[in-house]
């Protein structure tokens, strides 16, 4: 899952990427760099931190993750980062200077934010505004609401996007556009279009893997 969010971002334009943890693994492409946790945070090259694929849900992890929350850099939140957080833990956000964006699907979303509300967009509106983050409630209608207020609906992604790693994908994109200084809801905006494009030109029966070597071109049309 890290590996799919790390190669997504490499192929969304990101410059430089590193695969942190105590044990980064192998795999993927050369220039993709492996770092342990310590020296990415400490690196005044990192900008922004993707959290949550492959990262586990013990008691170490949830330490490692309070200290991303505590840090300086731009912050995307996916799978089990959004596992690992607790709904009084948003309140820890509108205190950050730099943004959040949170990628939730319906359950997590539920286990946050709750299920009350008049629509899906009327919901996502309300947690972005009670936790001070940019949300992208993933789904057949992706909601991606900011708390100033903007919401935008995508309804055009192909429905062969609902298989296993597309999130983390998802996640990587944002991360690599935010990275290269798109503001965090313009980002989230692109990352679900051009998820959306590259799960088109990949085709049905698409694997996760896919959407990378797709990404380019979805770039390169909006050029």
């Amino acid at each position: 899952a890290a590996l799919l969010a790390a190669t997504a971002a490499q192929r969304s334009g990101a410059g430089y990427v590193v695969l942190a943890g105590d044990k980064p693994g192998f795999g993927g492409t050369m220039a993709l760099v492996r770092r342990n946790v310590d020296e990415v945070l400490a690196d005044e090259r990192t900008s922004v931190i993707v959290i949550g694929p492959g990262l586990g849900r013990g008691i170490s992890t949830r330490r490692l993750l309070d200290r991303v929350i505590d840090s300086e850099q731009a912050l995307v939140m996916d799978a089990d980062a959004l596992q690992l957080i607790h709904p009084s833990d948003c309140k820890r956000f509108t205190r950050r200077n730099a943004p959040v964006i949170s990628t939730p699907h319906a359950g997590e979303f539920a286990a946050l934010f709750g299920t009350e509300g008049a629509s899906k967009i009327d919901r996502t509106y309300k947690a972005a505004l009670d936790s001070g983050c940019k949300i992208i409630f993933k789904g057949a209608d992706t909601v991606i609401a900011s708390n100033d207020g903007r919401v935008a609906v995508s309804t055009s992604s192909p429905a062969w996007l609902a298989t296993a790693g597309t999130g983390d994908v998802l996640a990587g994109i944002v991360g690599a556009l935010l990275g290269q200084g798109m503001g965090a809801f313009e980002a989230s905006c692109a990352a679900v279009w051009l998820q959306g494009d590259a799960a088109r030109r990949a085709g049905p029966a698409l694997i996760a893997d896919d959407l990378c070597d797709h990404l380019p071109a979805a770039i390169a049309a909006c050029l």
